[in-house]
């Protein structure tokens, strides 16, 4: 009987200590893979040595939010990236980045929103809605320039649009595209140059969408 028994408490005590192990294993895992992405390493300043780039997951009880990560030889910048879901819709979505693209010490970001199945597709309701976003390296001002922004969206009844605007020259370009027929806006504006990361916040993206709203 007492071998049974402390068969028994054996047999136990080994099962409890492998679920221990799994779960422990499992959330060491699911830490790993929310918080980081797998990073990449480019030539983005000036001094001649590749670059960590990492997408940083910031979740939390509610909402999840991104930073973009830049990992220089002297110094590390994280910039936030804005879920401008509200700002589009006045009703909060998920919203994903793909893996950054560079391409001549440019790096281009792309946000992808998730559509708001949830509630009617109404005539205002921005869906499909994608947002890129470009960065260079200014190393006369040893600050991180955004030299354009573009974002694309569709609305019920009234077709495709397109938004994209050039930091560098101050120019914006918007367009409808329904039933086959295109709607173009364009032009310039002082305030749509030299935009650095400590400018982009929802209340510039907000006076910037202003622009070329007459295709709307």
């Amino acid at each position: 009987m007492k071998k049974i028994l402390s068969l028994l408490i054996c047999v136990a005590t080994i099962n409890i200590s492998c679920q221990k192990k799994t779960a422990t294993s499992q959330s060491q895992n699911s830490i790993i893979d929310t918080l980081i992405e797998k990073p990449t390493f480019a030539y983005f300043d000036d001094d001649n040595i590749k670059d960590k780039l990492e997408i940083l997951a910031r979740p939390n009880a509610e909402k999840l939010s991104y930073e973009f990560s830049i990992s220089m030889s002297d110094k590390v910048i994280r910039i936030p990236i804005l879920n401008n879901s509200v700002l589009y819709n006045n009703k909060y979505s998920d919203y994903y980045l793909s893996d950054p693209i560079v391409k001549n010490k440019i790096i281009n970001l792309r946000i992808e929103y998730s559509n708001q199945t949830t509630i009617p597709n109404i005539s205002g309701e921005k869906k499909d809605l994608v947002e890129n976003i470009k960065f260079r390296f200014d190393s006369k001002n040893n600050n991180i320039q955004i030299i354009g922004y573009d974002v694309s969206y569709s609305k019920e009844g009234k077709g495709k649009f397109e938004k994209s605007f050039n930091f560098l020259t101050g120019n914006y370009f918007s367009k409808n595209n329904y039933k086959s027929k295109n709607k173009e806006s364009s032009g310039s504006a002082r305030e749509l140059k030299n935009i650095y990361i400590n400018n982009w916040n929802s209340s510039f993206i907000n006076k910037i969408l202003l622009y070329g709203s007459d295709v709307e």
